[in-house]
């Protein structure tokens, strides 16, 4: 399957590559603002929280690949107090929290190559058997385009027990790292369930 990298995306987008075989990130697409490129969604104390990661802005049109983040601030601190934050209490923050603190702490250039990295991550952690290769040009249709669009509606999925939950109710298709700082090992059994 071809997909666009995003950042720590939403579940849904794990339950469209859960069964497959491959999986093929493509960063050749014109980069698109206001999509789950450069951004995800957590759940905070007060409600679902946006965490993006600022990018250079140019006049002209980039791929995907050649989008550059803007590490003028310390933006990594802010995502990883947040992260730490919402998800400090939760059964598996403390099992993964050594293996995730470097992509906060290394500075990154590229956003494809953080968004790659994370996506590698993740799949390691949920044990998802998967091959992943970038490839450069494809003519295919990206097939899970359109989840990258955080302006989408939310999409339903079965609830599982949250951070949260007692005091704002169930949070769905947030990001893959709520569900895998709530649920650990049994992530992959879940995303394969719905």
């Amino acid at each position: 399957m071809l997909v666009v990298p995003a950042y720590l995306p939403p579940i849904s987008y794990f339950k469209k590559i859960v069964d497959e075989k491959e999986l093929e990130l493509f960063g050749d697409l014109n980069y698109q603002k206001q999509t789950y490129r450069n951004r995800c969604m957590i759940y905070g104390a007060n409600d679902r929280l946006r965490l993006t990661i600022p990018i250079k802005h140019l006049n002209n049109r980039r791929k995907d690949k050649e989008v550059n983040i803007y590490n003028g601030f310390n933006w990594q601190k802010n995502h990883w107090k947040s992260l730490e934050s919402a998800y400090r209490s939760s059964p598996f923050f403390e099992y993964y929290e050594d293996d995730i603190r470097p992509f906060y702490t290394k500075k990154y250039k590229l956003l494809y190559n953080l968004n790659i990295d994370l996506i590698n991550f993740v799949v390691d952690c949920i044990g998802l058997k998967i091959q992943i290769k970038e490839v450069d040009s494809n003519n295919q249709k990206i097939n899970i385009d359109e989840i990258l669009n955080p302006k989408n509606k939310v999409k339903k999925i079965k609830p599982y027990r949250q951070v949260f939950d007692n005091k704002n109710g169930f949070q769905s298709d947030l990001s893959i790292i709520d569900l895998l700082f709530n649920l650990g090992p049994e992530s992959l059994d879940y995303i394969k369930s719905l």
